[in-house]
């Protein structure tokens, strides 16, 4: 799933899996029929930061096209799902975005593959 999104993405990045890893929590969460997740990002939306979409829209199935995701400029990272009035808040761990705020360029594929195969108690705290 990694190398499809970042075939789909253009390249592969800690944001980009933590987007997968995001996508796939929501979908464990709330299943069900993935017709009816939504979700409301919030993210910078500038890269790298704004990368985690691509991730969710790959994994989650919630795209822009179809209009089940929203995207609010924000500074904290997080994700709000919705599917048949249950809803789950997904925050990335502030300690992992500190971690990714000075890692050199030559070592975010190592990064990204590190943290896709991270556990999510580590990536995230989840909100019910």
């Amino acid at each position: 799933m990694l190398e499809e999104a970042a075939r789909f993405h253009g390249h592969l990045g800690p944001y980009l899996a933590l987007g997968l890893k995001m996508g796939l929590l929501a979908k464990e969460l709330l299943p069900g029929d993935p017709f009816s997740l939504r979700a409301e990002i919030h993210t910078d939306t500038r890269p790298p930061r704004s990368c985690i979409v691509d991730g969710i829209q790959f994994s989650s199935g919630c795209t822009l096209g179809k209009g089940t995701i929203t995207i609010h400029e924000d500074t904290a990272l997080y994700g709000t799902f919705f599917k048949n009035g249950e809803t789950v808040t997904i925050r990335v761990n502030p300690d992992i975005v500190e971690s990714l705020s000075d890692l050199s360029h030559d070592r975010l594929e190592e990064h990204a593959h590190s943290l896709f195969n991270g556990e999510n108690e580590d990536l995230f705290e989840v909100v019910p």
